[in-house]
């Protein structure tokens, strides 16, 4: 389904007659995470709890347009941004009741290169300025890594066990997932200001988490807030001599 869409695009659009137009801009991405996911493994507790980053990132984007029709204009782009995955390791402390259990925690970075695949329709226009509907599916390819941790760290709540659990943080992430993205745009001459919704559309984006050769099933999902600002210039033809 996707291949066909994507061979749809840059086949079949470049040959339509109305105009076409590359695209570049660049956007903010705010993400929370967000599940129910919790495995315990000897005694320790493993999960990623609901997680905002802190910083909006950056995410630079290129891509091709081409209008269907007086309304409706269809593109095909990509653009890039860095997300986290964060573990946290409850370990226990039965000796001090006063503090039952601590937490460990260990991050994996995403670099995630999104190809949105989209339609946006002119809704109306207030003076000189375009309001848009815009909306579609998104392929995402992620690359992830993160640092392990080589030995056990000093420490009376640290073990084998535990760096083992955090290590094994690098099994979760999946490379290829899809995304679905809405949200309205205000186009004013070649430049668009657009605020949109970006969520999974699967109900999890993890391999589960595999430790010791066993793989617990642990779901997760994301979805973010985006603001972006893009500049559109036409492509110009050559006349048929």
């Amino acid at each position: 389904m996707i291949k066909k869409a994507f061979l749809f695009i840059l086949l079949v659009l470049p040959g339509l007659s109305y105009s076409q137009k590359f695209r570049v801009g660049i956007g903010l991405v705010s993400e929370v995470a967000y599940n129910i996911s919790e495995v315990s493994v000897g005694g320790l507790s493993i999960y990623e709890g609901n997680q905002k980053n802190k910083d909006s990132r950056l995410s630079p984007y290129i891509g091709y347009e081409q209008s269907l029709s007086d309304r409706f204009i269809a593109s095909i782009g990509i653009q890039y941004y860095q997300s986290f995955t964060s573990l946290q390791v409850k370990v226990p402390f039965p000796e001090f009741p006063a503090e039952p259990f601590s937490k460990k925690g260990h991050t994996v970075s995403h670099r995630n290169f999104e190809f949105p695949l989209e339609v946006s329709y002119d809704l109306f226009e207030t003076g000189r300025i375009k309001w848009k509907l815009r909306g579609g599916l998104v392929p995402v390819w992620s690359s992830s890594r993160s640092s392990r941790y080589e030995e056990v760290p000093e420490g009376p709540d640290w073990s084998q066990e535990v760096v083992d659990a955090l290590n094994a943080a690098e099994t979760i992430p999946r490379s290829f997932y899809m995304n679905y993205q809405y949200g309205l745009g205000l186009g004013y001459g070649r430049f668009e200001l657009s605020i949109f919704q970006s969520a999974n559309l699967s109900n999890s984006i993890s391999n589960g988490y595999t430790l010791y050769g066993t793989t617990y099933s642990f779901d997760r999902r994301i979805r973010s807030t985006r603001i972006g600002l893009y500049y559109s210039f036409g492509l110009k033809k050559k006349d048929k001599e």
